[in-house]
């Protein structure tokens, strides 16, 4: 039987973009730091030595909780913090429990490894017993959620997906009918995996934790991803630097690009950047990192008029007049980087600046563009923009581009 392969089951590229990881112990520690952790060991100590039933209520165990007595009893479980004679029912503490306590970097990660995958497989599919089936429900979402990186998910959108996912195999009167009476599946997960320390919250966004996103990346790398490692600043080529957009907060990004600045020359710097623009996402980046230090601009840009994918920018930069399709290749790489694809307003304004007041006529070079995004950006433009007219247009636009290629 041929290996499962993880990325085309889930219809995801098979190398994704890198992660900057903490060292081990630095991990460690704050797995050490787990709350939800700590409380199932709690629960363990306290059950050692007595007769537990499986209609047990814990009532006479004096113990501050994030989540039900419950699931912090199955997590117990799964861990090894606590086992259960068959025929006696007395607990005693389980093989975990010390490695939990004294054990090793390695130890602790690993143990924290089975909570996390324990709560996204399992802990959703117990609360909801038969009323509900959410067997892969879990999966779907955290996988979802990583992928989204700095950016994080809505909360509203994580339950929207936990829904779609949860359709798959119920009907839909069943999820309304548990929301009801039991509240949101997704958010109690998600409370849950943040008493863990695998999720953290910003306002309306959850997000996942440097310990859940390397955990998770483990996870993924062992079903088949390619997620490398992303390197110190000092050790940063401007490919790394590029690759580091789709991995870092806006924040890290601005800090991670002036220490990397601060290393080289801005002309080095100049020219390392336009050397690794081999897609949009660099081209965008390097233009716009290059404009905030100090070069000549006729010595840095000047070379690239000979390069067909920079000579827009280059154009750009020099303030020569673009034409029409230098104006589009502009659009095309706007469009697949920085402007939101659920933003109609922020689509019509990219395409009304890049066309100069003729938006049709723009579609036509657009869509003769040797570029990879072109049928995608003109979809995009069909699929959102505000203008009936102006969608219409685009659409046809894209299927001459998809015809082309």
């Amino acid at each position: 039987m041929a290996d499962f392969d993880l990325p085309t089951a889930l219809g995801l590229p098979a190398v994704l973009p890198p992660l900057r990881m903490p060292s081990t112990s630095e991990l460690a520690g704050l797995a050490r730091g787990s709350a939800l952790l700590g409380q199932a060991l709690a629960l363990s100590a306290w059950a050692d030595g007595r007769k537990v039933y499986e209609d047990s209520d814990f009532d006479e165990f004096d113990g501050s909780l994030s989540d039900s007595l419950d699931q912090v009893w199955y997590l117990a479980h799964a861990v090894g913090f606590v086992e259960v004679d068959e025929d006696s029912n007395l607990a005693t503490l389980g093989p975990s429990a010390e490695p939990w306590r004294s054990g090793d970097d390695e130890a602790v990660l690993e143990l924290w490894d089975e909570a996390y995958t324990h709560l996204v497989i399992e802990s959703m599919a117990i609360e909801s017993g038969e009323e509900l089936d959410l067997e892969g429900v879990g999966g779907a979402t955290m996988t979802a959620l990583f992928m989204a990186r700095s950016a994080g998910l809505a909360l509203a959108e994580f339950t929207a997906m936990a829904r779609a996912a949860a359709l798959e195999q119920n009907m839909p009167e069943r999820w309304t009918a548990y929301v009801d009476a039991h509240g949101d599946p997704a958010q109690v997960l998600l409370k849950r995996l943040h008493a863990l320390g695998a999720v953290e919250f910003d306002d309306d966004t959850a997000r996942m934790t440097p310990l859940g996103a390397t955990i998770m990346r483990d996870q993924m790398c062992d079903g088949g991803f390619t997620i490398p490692p992303l390197p110190e600043v000092a050790d940063m080529t401007a490919a790394d630097l590029v690759a580091a957009t789709a991995a870092l907060t806006p924040d890290q990004l601005r800090a991670d690009t002036a220490a990397w600045l601060a290393l080289r020359t801005p002309a080095d710097a100049a020219s390392e950047l336009l050397a690794a623009a081999v897609d949009a996402t660099g081209r965008v980046f390097a233009a716009t990192t290059i404009a905030d230090i100090d070069v000549d601009t006729a010595t840095t840009w000047q070379p690239a008029l000979a390069t067909p994918e920079l000579r827009p920018y280059a154009q750009q930069a020099l303030t020569r007049p673009h034409e029409p399709a230098d104006r589009a290749w502009l659009l095309v790489d706007a469009l697949a980087v920085t402007t939101d694809p659920d933003d109609p307003a922020a689509i019509a304004a990219e395409l009304a600046k890049a066309a100069d007041g003729d938006e049709t006529a723009l579609f036509e070079h657009v869509w003769r563009l040797p570029h990879p995004d072109a049928a995608a950006a003109l979809t995009l433009i069909g699929d959102r923009h505000p203008e009936k007219k102006t969608a219409k247009a685009a659409r046809k636009a894209a299927f001459k581009a998809a015809s082309r290629r």
